[in-house]
């Protein structure tokens, strides 16, 4: 009954040989049974590290990964290859909170979370290491499965914090000091880094038989703004917040010999549509209840015509941090209109990006958008973490048997959420990962906000 990942689609489809490098960040367990002191989770007795991390890689599909839990930022400050530990216990150390530490590549940087890690950790390193860990499972794959697909996906630790650039690059190229700021020479370090591995596969011939793609999981930091470099350039906000350089962030494809080159597309996707557009490109079904929110643009890349294809609306939702009283916001794109609400105070926002792309000026209190701003709200709960629940009868899809949300709250409610993708897809007030926050913690004002009544 669960969703399955890319990697977990893409292995069982077409037989891809799947692996993960980097920053892992989507939680774990420590074995056997979970975490029993966190100060000390590679040491405690009763954490097991000769078995692997519960929830890592391995369990959703990779056959192969090399990550750290929380990139350069989080403890443990080791590396788990295939889901085990490659920290022995007599390597480990504690490494302190807000403390520098000079190694072989750098000046190594334990930021807000000090804890546990090996005793060679080092930040500056970091992403040089993620290259060459790449490296080798292409060059293995090439080797032992030559005849299969591959699907690897690399999260580097740049640029985030602590920012803590290596002396040079591992071709001798000066990272530390080129530029204004450690941040910026990060984002000098992140250049390298993907020309490090866009030309591996170019030495090794697979252009033509590789997709390669570019892209972020959140708008830039403001932090190199007092150097006058403005990460987001004109788009409001930063990383965190609901506003479009909060969430806008690059997105390039390459295909040699199938892609355009040097062509730039306008119309509106999201990364969640990265899930379709592979399978579709790869020849492979989505089992059912997998990439729910998730639509194919292949034809789109091909040709700037295709774009029926696209999606018309996408939601974003934030605990904004530095916007409107620190409030859960939301905020949802029909075509070039972006309306934004703030679910505590009740105010909503309309913007025009097309012609107003700062989010300047506010239109919501033009009578002409009231019929579009009701139904762009209405859209907009209906995507959120909180649904309504379906009403009336519905397929399980695993079973075929005709249930409704009573079902699944009548007995063995766990079990059956668990196992049937459709409890969490439509039955949000019962089996919903947020159905505990579906109240005051999100939504304190429940009513339609003013305007739009």
């Amino acid at each position: 009954g669960k969703q399955k990942s890319i990697a977990k689609v893409l292995k069982d489809g077409a037989n891809y040989h799947t692996y993960m490098a980097g920053k892992w960040h989507l939680g774990a367990k420590v074995p056997p049974n979970g975490v029993y002191n966190s100060t000390h989770l590679l040491t405690h007795p009763m954490h097991d590290w000769s078995q692997a991390l519960i929830g890592g890689p391995p369990d959703i599909g990779f056959d192969s990964s090399f990550i750290t839990t929380g990139g350069i930022q989080d403890s443990p400050y080791s590396f788990f290859k295939d889901g085990y530990l490659t920290t022995e216990q007599e390597n480990v150390v504690y490494w302190d909170t807000d403390s520098e530490h000079d190694m072989p590549h750098g000046r190594s940087i334990i930021g807000m979370d000090g804890g546990e890690g090996s005793n060679d950790w080092d930040s500056t390193a970091y992403n040089m290491i993620l290259v060459n860990e790449t490296i080798a499972f292409v060059d293995n794959h090439l080797h032992d499965k030559p005849e299969d697909p591959f699907f690897a996906y690399v999260a580097l630790g740049g640029v985030h914090i602590p920012h803590s650039p290596p002396d040079f690059y591992m071709d001798g190229t000066v990272v530390k000091g080129k530029y204004m700021n450690s941040h910026l020479d990060m984002l000098h370090e992140v250049d390298l880094v993907v020309g490090s591995l866009v030309s591996a596969m170019e030495e090794r011939l697979i252009m033509n038989d590789t997709i390669i793609i570019f892209t972020s999981d959140n708008g830039g930091l403001a932090s190199s703004r007092r150097f006058s470099h403005y990460t987001n350039g004109i788009l409001k906000g930063n990383k965190g917040q609901i506003w479009e350089g909060g969430h806008r962030v690059p997105m390039i494809w390459r295909y040699d010999g199938v892609f355009p080159e040097n062509e730039t597309r306008e119309n509106l996707i999201g990364l969640n549509d990265v899930f379709a557009t592979l399978c579709e490109i790869a020849d492979v079904d989505i089992p059912y209840g997998s990439a729910y929110d998730s639509i194919s643009f292949a034809p789109y890349i091909a040709s700037n015509d295709k774009n029926e294809v696209l999606r018309k609306q996408l939601g974003t939702w934030a605990y904004d941090t530095n916007g409107w009283r620190k409030q859960f916001l939301q905020a949802i794109r029909y075509n070039d209109l972006k309306l934004v609400h703030n679910t505590e105070t009740n105010a909503i926002a309309l913007f025009d990006l097309m012609n107003d792309l700062s989010e300047i000026t506010d239109l919501s209190e033009r009578s002409e958008h009231l019929d579009t701003m009701k139904s762009m709200y209405k859209e907009l709960m209906a995507l959120g973490p909180c649904p309504d629940d379906r009403l009336g009868k519905f397929k399980l899809s695993k079973t075929l048997k005709e249930v409704d949300c009573a079902w699944f709250a009548s007995k063995n409610t766990k079990r059956r959420c668990r196992n049937h993708i459709e409890g969490e897809l439509l039955c949000n007030s019962i089996c919903g990962r947020y159905k505990n926050e579906c109240n005051s913690d999100l939504f304190p004002n429940d009513e339609v906000p003013t305007l739009l009544q």
